[in-house]
């Protein structure tokens, strides 16, 4: 059983949505387990109570750790367990105690499939980015460059390993999905040049035309099309194309405000998608039906 004990701290829950949770601590007691759960679930903007929480025994994570900036803190981590270099914002890394959840608080937080480098980048610690560089392996360091745009390092890399390709784990493949779940166009690019397998599915089953769907990313869907993608293939979950996923995105989408989803739609009936059976069932927004046949 996790030790538990007493703190004077302000008490917000771990479900509280973070734009609601409070900002000042109340007197009184709670109680503060000391688990592996504790503090993943710290809001974005309220790093001081982070480091508050730290300060009185919480367990943390490199990328935590990261994100404020905490370099010794980082080194830490990393000396305990050098393979937590790979940690990354996915289930695996943080699984469900209940599988109905949304899942770890970092997808709103940090984002999907975040890596401690972006971390590091989004929040400016570029000391503590520099060291994660150099505690990196090699293979990881692809990743990263497609991750973080970084063409010099990609191109390098395939100067040194030009079959680099053809040798991709099922990992290393699906990195061209999470980068598309990312809204990650230069990534994808590099990737799709490189000889990603064009149709590889990542998270529900969905490719990188899902995703540029779904994000209403025309730029990527002209980008992914070029390889001439299986317009068809279906996502495991929801069974939906990339035209479907467009669809449902412009109504419902995380970029649902700001997404070119008449463009991304257009893209994908001009390349010849089938339209749905009901695709006002799917809930497009109004510029979306303006360009439906």
């Amino acid at each position: 059983m996790p030790e538990v004990r007493e703190t004077r701290i302000r008490r917000w829950s771990t479900f509280t949505p973070p734009r609601y949770a409070p900002k000042t601590a109340p007197r009184g007691l709670f109680l503060l387990r000391r688990s592996e759960e504790q503090l993943r679930q710290y809001p974005h903007d309220r790093q001081d109570v982070a480091r508050y929480l730290i300060s009185c025994g919480c367990k943390t994570d490199l990328l935590m750790a990261t994100a404020l900036g905490d370099l010794d803190l980082v080194r830490r981590h990393l000396d305990a367990d050098p393979a937590c270099i790979r940690m990354s914002v996915k289930e695996g890394w943080f699984p469900k105690n209940d599988p109905r959840a949304g899942g770890t608080i970092y997808l709103w937080e940090l984002g999907a499939n975040r890596t401690a480098h972006t971390v590091a980048r989004d929040f400016g610690h570029e000391d503590v980015f520099q060291f994660l560089m150099e505690r990196t392996p090699e293979d990881l360091k692809l990743a990263l460059a497609f991750e973080l745009g970084d063409e010099s390092t990609f191109h390098a890399y395939l100067a040194r390993n030009p079959e680099a390709a053809r040798t991709l784990s099922d990992a290393e493949r699906r990195k061209l999905p999470e980068a598309a779940q990312s809204n990650n166009t230069n990534a994808v690019q590099l990737m799709l040049e490189a000889g990603w397998p064009v149709n590889t599915s990542g998270n529900m089953g969905a490719t990188a035309l899902h995703w540029a769907g779904f994000n209403g990313n025309a730029e990527m869907a002209h980008a992914i099309l070029r390889f001439q993608p299986d317009l068809e293939l279906k996502s495991q979950e929801y069974e939906g194309t990339a035209l479907s996923w467009a669809l449902f995105g412009s109504g419902n989408g995380w970029h649902r405000e700001t997404g070119d989803f008449a463009g991304t739609v257009r893209a994908l009936l001009e390349a010849g998608a089938v339209l749905p059976q009901d695709p006002e069932g799917l809930e497009p927004s109004d510029a979306v039906l303006e360009v439906l046949p």
